[in-house]
């Protein structure tokens, strides 16, 4: 059995979400897979629970992204010919890196796979980053496919050098 038979691709649909996806599947091989499509909407209640707008179904709004981020899922599964029985598509609710760290515990991931957004070190260390958190907490393996900002080394080098544990 392939050592990441189960893997988690956190999407959130930036540019680096194609070649997240992809680094992913070249990892995932043929064989004995199971990749999770992930992505994660912001509590929109949590988040602004400050804002009280009575005109504002914020409920909705939230289905709303929830089913666009799923069609989104599908759809870049479809564009790879993924087979449905080997593809899971998944959309959470909640802080971005917790739920990524949740969902992966909670299905067995053997790795989890995500983007990096390119973002300079300052900022990265001001406003902290999704990708670091799910480092710090992950209980997995964790590969992080770099913005293409970071240079243009091809998807094979990318894969293999960002895997951390």
């Amino acid at each position: 059995m392939h050592p990441f038979h189960t893997i988690l691709v956190a999407l959130d649909f930036s540019e680096t979400a194609g070649d997240t996806l992809d680094a992913a599947l070249a990892i995932a091989g043929n064989r004995d897979r199971r990749v999770h499509l992930l992505h994660v909407v912001p509590d929109l209640f949590k988040s602004l629970q400050f804002a009280e707008v009575p005109v504002v179904d914020w409920s909705e709004i939230q289905r709303d992204s929830m089913e666009t981020a799923r069609t989104q899922l599908v759809t870049l599964a479809a564009e790879r010919k993924l087979d449905p029985l080997d593809v899971t598509v998944a959309v959470e609710i909640g802080p971005p890196a917790s739920e990524i760290v949740r969902y992966a515990n909670e299905h067995d991931a053997r790795l989890i796979v995500l983007g990096s957004h390119g973002h300079g070190v300052v900022r990265r260390f001001i406003l902290g980053s999704v990708a670091d958190r799910v480092l710090r907490q992950a209980s997995c393996p964790v590969m992080l496919v770099p913005h293409h900002s970071f240079g243009n080394r091809p998807l094979e080098d990318t894969a293999t050098s960002r895997v951390s544990s």
